[in-house]
């Protein structure tokens, strides 16, 4: 069953999904999921959207979910495209917001999703803002896979690099976390602060559902003091059941309640770390804490035991390591760009409300 938070950054995440009995599942049938259905956040995230694939084939969905599903002339219209970009829209995004208004969560009720208003082009500039969409999101598939590409890569030189330097060796068993980092513990997201400002603020779900080593976004702001955000360049670190998934930051952010981050005094330390983060994902279970593990120990984190060479090998590391990550970075941006130019065509063009 997919719920609300499994939906983010325009997919479905494949971890840590809910189950749900096959007695519950023929008495929702109406949800039942197929290929190319529209998913669309009703509760928090209002708005964000996925599309089913095969994959998901007889699926369902929690009640913070809707399914759009369209006709074969839809289709092959290309309605269901439209209708997913269309709702990222700054003019959908107020729609959406003045229908979940009053909420003490954001919600937006299902009625008012039907009766959405859908701002559509006549029929040859919209099959021409379509071709668009598809040269974008072929080319975003392409960026996303140089990304992973370029990840795999770091990762393979990290194991060519710390070959030597990992079980039984001393250097595992003289350096931990708090030796090479300062460990700061993540806050609830908080409202408007007197003397606060809005900050970009990352839970737990955005670390561990990102696609990619690096988060460039977030989807929640929260009230704090400008010194609260860790610099670009920080590490999250957090947990779930069997997994610790790390990443990389890319702008000022707050960590949000469950994890933690961590700051480096160099870009050497900072890449070495971020690698053996990630390669000991599974033995870094022991530091987390809480029901079903959904929180870091700051104490056991802090004192995790790390392979660390020497200063030259580790800067040997970053030079070879750093280009790779620069290059999944600027695909990352381009798929940034596609999208504000794929936004910018369907708002710029006279249209039809429907």
């Amino acid at each position: 069953m997919i719920r609300a938070r499994d939906i983010a950054d325009g997919a479905v995440g494949t971890m840590d999904l809910a189950r749900i009995t096959a007695n519950v599942h023929r008495r929702n049938r109406r949800t039942s999921l197929r290929a190319d259905d529209l998913l669309v956040v009703l509760i928090g995230r209002i708005g964000e959207t996925a599309v089913a694939g095969p994959e998901h084939h007889d699926w369902n969905v929690a009640r913070s979910v809707a399914v759009v599903r369209f006709t074969l002339a839809g289709l092959n219209h290309g309605i269901h495209i439209w209708i997913r970009w269309w709702l990222g829209t700054p003019s959908a995004r107020d729609l959406l917001r003045v229908g979940s208004a009053g909420a003490e969560h954001a919600t937006l009720p299902l009625a008012d999703l039907k009766q959405l208003p859908v701002s559509v082009p006549p029929r040859h500039l919209r099959e021409r803002i379509l071709h668009t969409m598809d040269l974008a999101q072929r080319k975003a598939a392409l960026n996303m896979k140089i990304a992973d590409r370029a990840t795999e890569l770091a990762d393979a030189h990290f194991g060519r690099f710390a070959k030597g330097h990992t079980r039984g060796d001393v250097h595992r068993s003289a350096t931990t976390v708090a030796d090479v980092g300062q460990v700061i513990v993540g806050s609830p997201q908080a409202g408007a602060l007197d003397g606060g400002q809005a900050l970009a603020w990352a839970s737990p779900r955005e670390v561990l559902n990102n696609r990619t080593v690096h988060l460039d976004r977030t989807a929640g702001i929260t009230w704090a003091r400008g010194d609260a955000a860790c610099a670009p360049g920080t590490l999250l670190v957090a947990p779930r059941p069997g997994e610790v998934r790390t990443v990389a930051v890319t702008l000022p952010v707050v960590p949000g309640r469950g994890m933690l981050a961590v700051r480096t005094g160099s870009e050497a330390d900072r890449m070495w770390l971020l690698h053996e983060l990630r390669a000991r994902s599974e033995e870094l279970v022991v530091t987390a804490q809480g029901e079903q593990a959904r929180a870091m120990s700051r104490k056991a984190f802090s004192k995790f035991p790390l392979s660390w060479p020497p200063e030259d090998v580790r800067e040997r590391f970053a030079r070879v390591a750093a280009p790779l990550h620069g290059r999944a970075l600027a695909a990352l941006r381009e798929n940034r760009v596609l999208q504000e130019l794929v936004v910018s065509e369907m708002t710029e063009q006279p249209t039809n409300k429907r």
